[in-house]
């Protein structure tokens, strides 16, 4: 049997494991991705018009990982919290994955070139709702410039 010494070993071992992978498989510190949007989009419950977006981590070192910033040549941006999902295969190239949903076009993940993790959005309740209606549209916006890959 585990004594109690042990068991606080191995938990701990555990969570600063997962914390090192976890933090692999965030969009890189100092990588930024900038892409043109051609049509609005909504963002939690934000929506922005079609334009010139930068996606980077944020500049704080205390932040989570998985905080990213997007930033439109018009002035607008939101700070956003990502979920990491894994995957089988690496993502053949930096894209951006919006689902349509009726009127409105929701950005829902990130994936980066050569990474097997795909960062995405936890949805809206509103767009929760609106998905259980059905008619999904997926979109793949590819990025061929993607600054630090």
């Amino acid at each position: 049997m585990f004594n109690l010494k042990s068991k606080l070993f191995l938990l701990a071992a555990v969570l600063i494991f997962g914390g090192f992978s976890a933090a692999n498989a965030q969009i890189n510190e100092g990588t930024s991705i900038k892409v043109n949007v051609p049509n609005a989009f909504t963002l939690r419950d934000t929506t922005f018009d079609a334009g010139i977006y930068t996606i980077e981590r944020t500049p704080s070192t205390i932040d989570s990982p998985s905080l990213l910033v997007l930033r439109g040549d018009n002035g607008s941006s939101m700070i956003f919290d990502t979920i990491v999902a894994r995957s089988n295969n690496a993502a053949p190239a930096t894209r951006l994955v919006f689902d349509t949903v009726g009127e409105t076009t929701y950005l829902t993940a990130i994936a980066v070139k050569g990474q097997s993790s795909v960062n995405e959005i936890a949805k809206t309740k509103a767009q929760t709702r609106k998905l259980a209606e059905g008619n999904v549209a997926r979109l793949y916006l590819t990025i061929n410039d993607a600054n630090g890959f």
